[in-house]
């Protein structure tokens, strides 16, 4: 069979490591829900303008059909999201969801608020290292030790992604406005910290993010986020370490 080169291909299709934001549901009161996106979207209309959404029905307990499904889009669209996906869904729903062009996830699994599709290849020059040896301490399938260190030597720019599987990423540079970085284990950023910080991506929650200069459009820990709008004023633009505690991020100064 012969090839077609990518000069001459129409398209290429790769896999991307994306972010996308679960909505998980806990009850069919659309007034309800449309209150709290209402809300949500007032603290950073920016951030959420056009966020693409995936609803979870994991933890709904209630029976819904494909035209509660259809007004439930319509209300996102309303806030100004755009749903993509469904998750934890019955499987009639499912077929509601795939008659109006609406992608089917498997089950969510740990992540509570952002989900992440894997990419094998970085998309900028990378150099792994080994990392120095862990303390020797009971280990859980969540809490397993990472084999190497991801170093990034150059700025990592506006629509770059970077993703450290199964260690920690450390960034000897600045993270602009645009980009995201995400690692399985921490994230450490020796310049500013700008664009999407996502530490713990697959559900370790002891994992911490520490920067020089935070500035940063989004943290999160383990699924567990918060955003720009509400980072203390104290702590914006100095060193800082954040981490998971009883299901909130603390920001802690590092001078």
């Amino acid at each position: 069979m012969m090839s077609v080169s990518e000069q001459d291909a129409a398209a290429a299709i790769k896999a991307r490591m994306v972010s996308l934001t679960v909505l998980e549901l806990f009850s069919t009161d659309l007034e309800e829900l449309d209150r709290q996106l209402l809300e949500k979207v007032a603290q950073a209309p920016k951030f959420f303008r056009n966020a693409p959404v995936m609803i979870d029905f994991g933890q709904l307990d209630q029976e819904v059909d494909g035209s509660w499904l259809e007004k439930a889009c319509e209300l996102l669209s309303a806030n100004n999201f755009v749903p993509v996906g469904i998750t934890g869904a019955e499987e009639s729903l499912e077929f509601a969801a795939r008659a109006r062009n609406i992608a089917v996830w498997p089950a969510a699994g740990t992540a509570r608020h952002d989900t992440v599709v894997e990419s094998p290849q970085p998309e900028i020059k990378e150099e792994p290292v080994q990392s120095p040896p862990a303390p020797q301490e009971a280990v859980t399938p969540q809490e397993a030790p990472h084999t190497e260190t991801l170093v990034i030597r150059q700025p990592v720019r506006s629509g770059q992604k970077v993703y450290a599987r199964g260690g920690d990423l450390i960034v000897l540079a600045s993270v602009s406005t645009g980009a995201e970085i995400m690692a399985d284990g921490h994230i450490h950023v020796y310049g500013t910290l700008r664009g999407r910080a996502l530490a713990g991506a697959r559900g370790k929650e002891s994992a911490r993010v520490f920067c020089n200069d935070l500035q940063a459009d989004l943290v999160s820990i383990a699924g567990v986020y918060i955003i720009n709008d509400d980072l203390p004023s104290d702590m914006r633009k100095t060193a800082v370490q954040i981490y998971l505690q009883e299901d909130q991020l603390k920001i802690e100064s590092l001078r």
